[in-house]
């Protein structure tokens, strides 16, 4: 029980015989919270009379037996479950595994897919935050820049910080997007930028670019959101240190690891960083500032609903997000101030 969830498959692994260089390039990438739920699944394990990979020996391990025992587990934590994701993560994570040690596809399994559906439909997403709960203030974050020494003086990590944050408060992204923003396809012009991100959330069955979105220079160089992702960018070009291409995708991350990795085929190299770094980046700035009991997530809310406060058009603000949906976007993001003072259809009196 005391071995976490990347030995595990390395002493699973090696058993097997699985050459050395793909068990060291699968377990480059940390995934922090496959880890704890792997944890779990190994308790559980325990208490049920169960070897974690079904079996001590691979003569033993099929397709079939494994799959009845990850079914099995799912069954037993369907129980507790409390939000929408804590199933379907779960899921995710024994089929990474799986798949990683064995090649077994779970993920597209018809028997887990049916189960995944029914589940949303016995455990809807609920809204993130409250109805009644304002925006918190992303112009906090704004100024904090304006106060900090110009993109040339900057470390590199903080750099980073700064073109992530203020991106995020020009055109609200998820962390996802923030991590699927691809470097060469950003092009450069003489008012601005124009930008695309690769396989974001509406693009992922069939994983493509996005549309080209445009961000302009602002008069504020200090603050401008476009000469801050240059300034990055720049900074994390050299080939010999920064590696930018996704291991699956056809397109090159704009957002770098702060240190280098230790070991794996890029060993001393920076390597592109996934959503849930970018959102800790984000919360480490809103740290800063002051903003409390939010994720770094929670900046596409706040930076959507300040646009409309601010006078941006609401077809404007649903491109800029590319929300396809406006219910969706109102009922799950939209926290702005002339969303309380505006009254609902139906209740408005007539003179």
């Amino acid at each position: 029980m005391g071995s976490n969830l990347f030995q595990d498959i390395r002493l699973v692994a090696e058993d097997i015989g699985l050459q050395t260089g793909y068990v060291e390039s699968i377990l480059a990438v940390k995934k922090p919270a496959f880890s704890s739920r792997w944890s779990k699944y190994k308790k559980w394990c325990l208490e049920a009379l169960h070897h974690p990979f079904d079996a001590s020996f691979r003569s033993q391990i099929n397709y079939e037996s494994v799959l009845a025992q990850v079914m099995e587990y799912l069954s037993y934590f369907k129980a507790s479950c409390t939000s929408n994701s804590s199933f379907s993560d779960t899921k995710t994570m024994l089929a990474w595994v799986y798949k990683s040690v064995f090649a077994y596809q779970f993920g597209t399994d018809v028997r887990i897919m049916q189960w995944m559906k029914g589940w949303q439909h016995e455990k809807p997403k609920s809204v993130k935050f409250d109805t009644d709960t304002d925006g918190w203030g992303v112009g906090l974050i704004v100024d904090y820049w304006s106060r900090q020494p110009p993109n040339a003086e900057l470390t590199t990590v903080e750099l980073g910080y700064k073109a992530l944050s203020l991106f995020a408060v020009a055109v609200y992204p998820r962390p996802s997007d923030l991590a699927r923003l691809s470097r060469d396809k950003i092009e450069r012009l003489a008012h601005g930028i124009r930008y695309r991100y690769f396989g974001t959330k509406e693009l992922r069955a069939v994983p493509k670019f996005t549309g080209q979105h445009g961000l302009g220079f602002e008069a504020q160089k200090l603050v401008c959101p476009a000469l801050a992702l240059e300034a990055y960018i720049d900074r994390t070009a050299d080939p010999s240190l920064y590696f930018h291409a996704d291991p699956a995708y056809p397109f090159e991350h704009v957002f770098m690891s702060q240190t280098p990795a230790r070991y794996g085929p890029y060993k001393g190299m920076h390597h592109p960083v996934g959503p849930q770094t970018c959102s800790r980046w984000m919360k480490e700035v809103m740290t800063r500032v002051g903003i409390a009991g939010y994720g770094g997530g929670s900046v596409r809310m706040a930076a959507a609903s300040a646009a409309i406060d601010s006078g941006v058009a609401i077809d404007e603000v649903l491109r800029t997000g590319r929300w396809t949906n406006w219910q969706v976007f109102n009922k799950f993001y939209n926290r702005s101030r002339l969303r309380a003072v505006v009254p609902l259809v139906g209740r408005t009196s007539m003179a």
